[in-house]
């Protein structure tokens, strides 16, 4: 075989819950389509959706697709209202009218054409292309929006050797992907399932043995991210074809001809799928016998070994990695995009992974895994993308039993839940891939470079459409403003109000649409690693770890050893805001905790003119400047400047990125850091949140004062002005009446003086359902049973009334059960065994936080 644990694709998934079937290929390069309908001898309803993007010389067009249409008429004037011409005949959802004008205004118009006709005109829009900026204004502020990077941000999986990890500064080593599902620790192989033909292969990464993988990594100066599998079976020792071992799961000679063999090495290897179904979405893929392939994975040697297999252990295996891990932080990945293992493990994982399933296999195997290594850090769900963020494989059904409650939402719920239950934690770091989705079929070059260097918006501009035609025609999720996917910010505000305190990574991304070579990665990194670093990102693994040869190997550098003296980005994120088109310009800044070194990292991504940037700054003295600049005329090299005295006047050369690094001073540097505590957070409609600030470094005290907010926000008001390491503050933040994101500062004085200000986001869901109560006020003897129920009412939340888990808690007595499921009606009851001592009881009924988290409370009476 060839080497396919590095490989990462997605297989072929039917999605249920929509019209529509969504096809996944290499996440490198995502592309994300819909299928049509037959024409029905009719001409296609008009586009929806038409969106105009203004560039230089330029203006992107994209629109929703039209059901039975099988190309667009794209039409242009320059009048509102036409006459319009017609500019192109494009077969995908978008086109780029070029050759303009900078600075008139041009406006645009769709029709759908098929055999039958054509449609009438879409609504109107329009765009003013503008010339490259002369001059870039970039305000950085030291005092605004500090707080620390994590060191483990700028992570990656598989590098090409352990001489890589040092030299790149990588601080984080993935061992993960779909060839760890099956990993067998023994012989060191696993199965590549649907990523080739479902056959048993050695290991191929530098060091195939996972624990001396470790070892490896922590000699070359790095941490080692772990996956620990959950699914059942792992692979036998590598296959052998001639004369055949019969380690792979599909065997022609047993199953009978299918759609696809291993012609290459293997042709008694199929790909499982019957003959006929070749091209259905999903096809029909034979039943194998895992035995075959696989031998049993269990907990422990407690459980039965069936049959006269050779069994493999998961407590055993945990207890080597333990020991590799040492005094190092022992990472561990929960598996492997579980929420897809029926269509990557199909042989092993027929069915659909469901919500309970997924719940109930993490919580089993994250709380053992704490007990096999007690300094373990579990990472989950592990959820490979955006359909599935919010959908589970088993379709919208899946969702509409479960309370309508999206996917994640309801996991961390429940996950949060059966913690606060068991009185300890089963997850330490949030995790997801976040490949950044867009439809990349008939794009030019030129276009998907564009695209590389602007696609990373999607993880924190509020205001960028998806560029996947699925994510904009939305209506799939419960989500605010679900065609503009926020993804950041939108998940730890998720995050921090379903289960606080908890830290979030994402250890899959690229965006290599052009291809991993192209300068156009290179600059898409620039972004990415900037982004997670001032986006509070906790944990970050790149797929795959850049490789040397490629450009995006320095821009890596770049950020952890500019100067091959590992020196690099500093610590201590700032803001670094500018007025150019984000799609061509980006600024990331970070200080020392010192004050005494400012590093300035300006991404020009116009590929055909050099910009002027001017630099102020507040906060921070400049004094001295080295510039380390990538280029598109040096894309393997950094190239130096000489230090010389700091000009706020800084040139930056086409297609570059420039990190300058500042030495100077703070005047009032801050001995007292605080935060928001949440900064982020999501908060139903019409509903409060009080944020807590808290001093997260020093120990000094902080006056909270002057506060800002969007609209959206109806007011802030700090009930609790002073905050110190012993008394954290208190801030309450209503929310409008409209779903979406909004923006709010505060700013608070430190007892030096210093003023910082520090924001964050709101975002506003739909209105909380709410929950009637029956049962209340009652009185009983002591030891007596009472019966509470509630009935969820759904109303605006978007939520259904079966399914939804409503949290019971006492601070007396018992109760029959803790966590209930609402029943068709909408009705979850428990039994209270009143205390034997005389007094009131309390009872709080809560349901989901993704239904707004609608809560009452019970006043019994034991006598």
């Amino acid at each position: 075989g060839s080497e396919f644990l590095p490989m990462k694709t997605f297989t072929w998934v039917s999605v249920v819950a929509l019209p529509l079937v969504l096809v996944f290929s290499n996440c490198g390069g995502s592309s994300y389509n819909s299928g049509g309908g037959g024409g029905g001898g009719n001409a296609p309803s008009a586009p929806t959706g038409l969106a105009a993007t203004a560039g230089n010389q330029q203006v992107a067009l994209t629109w929703l697709a039209s059901t039975t249409a099988s190309s667009y008429h794209v039409k242009r004037a320059t009048v509102s209202g036409g006459p319009y011409t017609q500019v192109a005949n494009a077969t995908v959802t978008n086109d780029t009218d070029a050759a303009l004008t900078n600075g008139t205004k041009y406006f645009y118009v769709v029709s759908a054409v098929n055999a039958y006709g054509e449609s009438v005109n879409s609504s109107e829009a329009s765009a003013t292309p503008t010339g490259p900026a002369a001059s870039v204004h970039v305000s950085v502020d030291a005092l605004t929006d500090r707080h620390p990077i994590s060191p483990y941000v700028y992570g990656g999986s598989y590098p090409k050797d352990p001489a890589t990890i040092t030299d790149s500064g990588l601080t984080v080593v993935r061992w993960g992907g779909n060839a760890t599902s099956t990993y067998n620790w023994k012989l060191f192989t696993y199965n590549a399932d649907n990523d080739f033909f479902f056959e048993d292969f050695t290991a191929q990464t530098w060091q195939p043995d996972s624990t001396q993988f470790i070892t490896d990594v922590k000699a070359a100066g790095s941490n080692t991210l772990m996956t620990m599998a959950m699914l059942p079976w792992v692979a036998k020792s590598p296959e052998v074809a001639s004369p055949p071992n019969n380690h792979w799961s599909y065997s022609v000679a047993k199953y009978g001809p299918q759609c696809g063999t291993d012609q290459q090495f293997n042709p008694d290897a199929g790909n499982g799928k019957v003959p006929g179904t070749c091209n259905n979405n999903p096809p029909t893929f034979l039943t194998a016998d895992p035995n075959d392939a696989y031998v049993p994975l269990l907990d422990d040697p407690s459980q039965t070994c069936p049959g006269v297999q050779t069994c493999v252990y998961r407590n055993q295996w945990a207890a080597a990695l333990a020991t590799a891990f040492g005094s190092a932080p022992h990472f561990y990945d929960m598996d492997n995009e579980i929420d897809i293992w029926g269509g990557t493990h199909v042989d092993i994982h027929p069915s659909a992974a469901s919500y309970q399933e997924l719940r109930d296999v993490y919580l089993t195997e994250a709380r053992k895994l704490k007990g096999w290594d007690p300094a373990a850090i579990r990472l989950g769900p592990v959820s490979c993308c955006w359909y599935f963020y919010w959908r589970s494989a088993a379709g919208g059904g899946d969702t509409s039993s479960h309370g309508g409650v999206d996917f994640l939402p309801w996991w961390l719920n429940e996950v949060a839940w059966s913690d606060q239950i068991v009185g300890n934690r089963s997850l330490d770091i949030f995790d997801i891939h976040a490949y950044p989705d867009a439809d990349t079929a008939g794009l030019s070059t030129a276009q998907k470079q564009a695209l590389a260097t602007r696609v990373y918006r999607d993880w924190w501009d509020p205001t960028y459409a998806s560029d996947a035609q699925y994510i904009r025609n939305g209506g799939f999720s419960n989500e605010p403003v679900d065609s503009k996917p926020f993804r950041i910010p939108r998940m730890r505000a998720i995050l921090n109000a379903t289960y606080p305190g908890t830290k979030f990574a994402m250890t899959e991304w690229s965006a290599e649409f052009a291809g991993p070579a192209d300068f156009s990665t290179a600059l898409g990194d620039a972004d990415a690693y900037g982004i997670l670093g001032r986006e509070r990102v906790d944990l970050s693994t790149r797929w795959v770890a850049p490789d040397p040869a490629n450009p995006n190997y320095q821009t890596l550098k770049l950020y952890r050893n500019y100067d091959g003296a590992h020196h690099g980005f500093e610590a201590v994120s700032v803001s670094a805001v500018h007025d150019a088109d984000p799609n061509l310009f980006s600024s990331y800044a970070a200080v020392n905790t010192a004050g005494t070194s400012m590093t300035l990292l300006l991404v020009n991504k116009d590929p055909n003119n050099a910009v002027t940037a001017a630099v102020a700054t507040n906060g921070f003295t400049p004094g001295q400047v080295t510039a380390y600049t990538l280029s598109s005329a040096s894309q393997n090299s950094i190239v130096a400047s000489a230090t010389q005295a700091w000009s706020s006047s800084v040139t930056l050369p086409k297609y570059s990125a420039t990190l300058l690094v500042i030495s100077g001073s703070t005047p009032n540097n801050p001995s007292t850091a605080w935060d928001p505590n949440p900064d982020t957070v999501m908060v139903p409609a019409g509903g409060a949140v009080t944020l807590q600030p808290s001093v997260i470094s020093g120990s000094g005290t902080v006056a909270l004062g002057a506060t800002t907010m969007d609209s959206g926000i109806t007011s802030i008001t700090v009930t609790q002005g002073s905050v110190s390491t012993a008394q954290k503050g208190a801030v309450t933040v209503k929310a409008g009446s409209t779903p979406g994101f909004y923006h709010y500062s505060l700013s608070g004085t430190d007892n030096a003086g210093v003023v910082q200000k520090e924001g964050g986001w709101i975002v506003v869901g739909k209105p909380a359902a709410s929950l009637t109560k029956t049962g209340d006020n009652q009185t009983g003897t002591h030891g007596t049973a009472l019966n509470l129920s509630v009935i969820l009412v759904p109303g605006s939340s978007g939520g259904t009334q079966q399914g939804a888990s409503v949290l019971f808690m006492t601070d007396a007595g018992s109760l029959s059960s803790r966590i209930v499921p609402t029943n068709s009606s909408g009705v979850a009851a428990v039994m209270l065994t009143l205390p034997a001592t005389a007094g009131t009881v309390h009872v709080t009924a809560n349901g989901p936080v993704g239904l707004g988290q609608p809560a009452v409370t019970f006043t019994e009476t034991s006598q």
